[in-house]
């Protein structure tokens, strides 16, 4: 089912309907392989949208990872064998198998011979993957999702005067741990308090639903003002775990990342929509593919614009609501009246 899947939406990309046969003779589609750690999201979307916006003939090969690492080595022996022109990967995770950290590249291990665009990074620096944002000087180049922590701290703020902020976070995750770290600095500077809770790991030292469950517990007796998820895949996919537990302490979500808001019940964020960073992907793989730019000179890039988002169905279950003057700025949306903490 999942090859028929491939080959038909590789097939209904690859040339644009207003490509005469002439033209797709003379211009083959670009292969890109899409290596993906949690399903096609909208930054996939996005992405794609982006060639068939600008009528950029392209085939998809689309391998993902299911959350499952150990699959990525051998997405990228047949990245090898297939010699795609681009690899597009998405997350710290995915890209740091592919190409290595600076320092620790390893040719027999990593791809060093292919131009990679990676996506949904939060912290490329941090993470090692590239030196500075201007330019990485190796086969790399991409665009980061996460908004600067400030920025969120200061988005928070607006929504509600907050001295204390509780964080459950995923230890095992880079980008999670860079997120605190930033936090603690932030708080520092600000006088407000971190109350920290990791997700208890299990017998094999990682991270689980009843890990998340642990920890909002322990968190939530506590009392914090707003909880905050971080950018992390593992707790992005179990958002609702914890959102259902802190809205029947009546008790308010912020995520750093979209998806928690629009479809977990989250209350807000200061976000960069998944889509938008996803075209910004595609435009960084048309300087490669189309403009032949060298890709370790290709700045890697935030979005010049954030969406303050704020779920209103949470608001009105928290009897929490947007000052007027955020609501003027805002993105309002009302899925569902939130989420029943009671399902």
């Amino acid at each position: 089912m999942y090859f028929r899947f491939m080959i038909i939406f590789t097939y209904l990309l690859c040339f644009p309907l207003e490509l005469k046969a002439a033209e797709i003779k003379e211009k083959p589609p670009y292969k890109i392989m899409m290596i993906l750690y949690r399903g096609f999201t909208d930054a996939e979307k996005g992405f794609v949208s982006y060639f068939k916006q600008h009528h950029i003939a392209a085939e998809f090969i689309i391998r993902d990872a299911q959350a499952d690492n150990t699959k990525i080595a051998g997405f990228v022996s047949e990245a090898r064998e297939l010699k795609p022109d681009l690899i597009y990967t998405f997350g710290t995770t995915v890209t740091a198998e592919v190409v290595g950290l600076v320092g620790q590249v390893n040719p027999e291990k990593h791809i060093t011979d292919i131009p990679v665009v990676f996506n949904i990074v939060a912290d490329p620096i941090g993470a090692g993957l590239v030196k500075n944002m201007q330019a990485s000087g190796r086969n790399l180049t991409g665009a980061s999702h996460l908004v600067p922590l400030s920025a969120q701290m200061n988005a928070l703020q607006k929504m509600r005067s907050t001295q204390t902020l509780g964080v459950i976070y995923n230890s095992q995750e880079k980008n999670a741990v860079l997120t605190v770290q930033g936090l603690e600095k932030i708080a520092a500077k600000n006088k407000f308090s971190l109350d920290l809770s990791p997700v208890a790991l299990d017998e094999n030292h990682k991270p689980s639903v009843e890990g998340i469950k642990i920890a909002a517990q322990q968190l939530l007796a506590r009392k914090p003002q707003f909880i905050y998820i971080p950018s992390d895949s593992f707790m992005i996919k179990n958002a609702q775990t914890v959102v259902r537990a802190a809205q029947a302490e009546k008790i308010p979500v912020f995520s750093a990342t979209e998806a928690p808001i629009r479809n977990d019940g989250a209350l807000l964020g200061l976000v960069s929509t998944y889509f938008n960073v996803g075209e910004l992907a595609a435009h960084k793989a048309e300087q490669i593919l189309l403009k032949k730019e060298p890709i370790g000179k290709i700045p890697v890039e935030l979005l010049n614009r954030f969406t303050y988002l704020i779920n209103m169905g949470s608001a009105k279950k928290l009897g929490i609501y947007p000052p007027l003057a955020v609501v003027k700025f805002a993105e309002l949306i009302s899925p569902l009246d939130g989420i029943d903490a009671s399902e």
